[in-house]
């Protein structure tokens, strides 16, 4: 601790502000005690220390009502709360009127050294680090993609130009980059945003149930139709239908989307008359709709009919660039959103979100973040508070960039090894460790041609 550090111990107990006092001088911080809370306001305005220590329970005022007036006129002070009561409501009351801490007695020596520890870091934290530009909460939600990295300015290049026209939109990306975000804002952007936007999760629902969402189904046509209803394509009107993970549209339904695209029909199921759809088509997908060509499992016709304008969106590793600006949108929008108050962030917090490598891209950052400012227990995040909210992010999101199934590698490798070995299926078996017969039976598996 520096020798500038000030701490005040506001207690009516001389043992305990004795002790507290010879305790932290000891560690080099300049201390003063007030026996009475008369005697602590004026040494809090007297002395503006970074720290009090302050009791519960004073012979002559509330230590919550000195906290309440603290807090009140100067938020970046830290008061951790002292008291002999195990009391959940006044606990609770402390916290909630900005209490940085709160100790039983008898004091916990080496728990009261990580509370003032770490709230004079803080202190002197927030006085080294610039707050965050203001930025009003309702600009935040206009501005929706922040971003100056040239890969995203290419992105909101391709946004613009498509603001004129209603063509087709294939957008790629890893998960967590905010694939159906960049949907909206074309959306939002073009003629029809007055129209409905209409999702559609390709990886929530079954074939049969997915036909119908999508196309919608008369009465009777299947058990358990007992009336009619529209399908998304009907209730997007002239807005926009997003295709979420559409490398995961079952190959059947793939032959009727690709009919729809070709001329903007469409038949419900059980029904005889064809419908007619102008709502542009938005698809997005994390997998490489080239490679689901290349393994059997994606139309070659229908990809060439969904990527007449392709966006691929970078992972957030490779715009890293953008991680500041992106830190202060999203600790902005939570405060609006939650409530909080943070408005700034330690330089080494920031460089240990640096070197993250950010699997769960920005989904992932906003989540660490939304956490790190839930925890802080001030105007600032702290790098331990950064750490601890990686940590449990680490433990949700696998440290890979490869989300692909454990049968879409198996299929690859046997492509490359079957095209290694000049289509001959014996020597490929040999490579691979299978008998003849069991290399046919997966290729049947796979939908993959001998």
């Amino acid at each position: 601790m520096k020798m500038a550090s000030k701490v005040l111990v506001i207690d009516d107990e001389a043992s305990i502000r004795e002790s507290v006092e010879m305790f932290l001088r000891e560690k080099g911080v300049s201390v003063h005690t007030a026996g009475t809370g008369a005697e602590g306001m004026q040494a809090w305005l007297k002395y503006q220390p970074q720290v009090i220590i302050l009791d519960i329970r004073l012979p002559d005022v509330s230590g919550l009502e000195i906290l309440k007036r603290i807090s009140g006129r100067d938020p970046d002070v830290k008061v951790i709360m002292i008291t002999a009561y195990h009391d959940m409501e006044t606990t609770i009351e402390a916290m909630r009127h900005g209490a940085y801490d709160y100790i039983h007695k008898p004091l916990d020596v080496d728990e009261l050294d990580r509370a003032v520890t770490r709230s004079l870091h803080m202190a002197e934290a927030s006085l080294s680090t610039a707050p965050f530009a203001a930025e009003n909460h309702e600009d935040l939600l206009r501005r929706r993609i922040v971003g100056r990295n040239s890969k995203m300015r290419s992105v909101f290049k391709t946004i613009g130009l498509l603001s004129r026209n209603r063509a087709t939109v294939l957008i790629e990306g890893e998960t967590g980059t905010g694939k159906e975000l960049i949907a909206r804002v074309i959306h939002e952007s073009s003629a029809g945003s007055d129209q409905p936007f209409v999702t559609v999760d390709c990886t929530t629902l079954v074939e049969t149930l997915l036909e119908s969402e999508l196309f919608g189904h008369e009465r009777g046509a299947f058990t358990g139709a007992l009336e009619s209803k529209k399908g998304r394509l009907e209730l997007a009107g002239e807005g926009t239908i997003f295709l979420d993970e559409v490398g995961d549209l079952p190959f059947p339904l793939q032959a009727k989307l690709l009919r729809f695209l070709e001329s903007r029909e469409f038949t419900p199921v059980g029904a005889t008359q064809a419908h007619r759809s102008e709502a542009r088509i938005i698809a997005a997908s994390n997998k490489g709709l080239d490679e689901l060509v290349q393994l059997g499992r994606f139309r070659h016709d229908l990809l060439f009919r969904l990527k007449v304008i392709t966006i691929r969106v970078p992972p957030l590793r490779e715009r890293m660039d953008d991680l500041p600006e992106l830190v202060q949108f999203f600790v902005a929008k939570i405060n609006g959103d939650l409530g909080t108050s943070v408005s700034r962030i330690e330089n080494t917090a920031l460089e240990r979100l640096k070197d993250h490598s950010w699997p769960g891209n920005v989904r992932e950052l906003k989540n660490v973040l939304t956490q790190a400012v839930l925890d802080s227990r001030g105007g600032i995040l702290l790098r331990d508070t950064v750490e601890a909210a990686l940590a449990g992010s680490s433990a949700e999101v696998p440290e890979t960039h490869d989300f692909r199934s454990l049968d879409t590698v198996e299929k690859e490798h046997i492509l490359k090894i079957i095209a290694q070995t000049s289509g001959n299926l014996s020597a490929a078996a040999k490579m691979l460790g299978l008998s003849r017969p069991t290399l046919r039976e997966r290729l049947r598996r796979y939908g993959l041609r001998s």
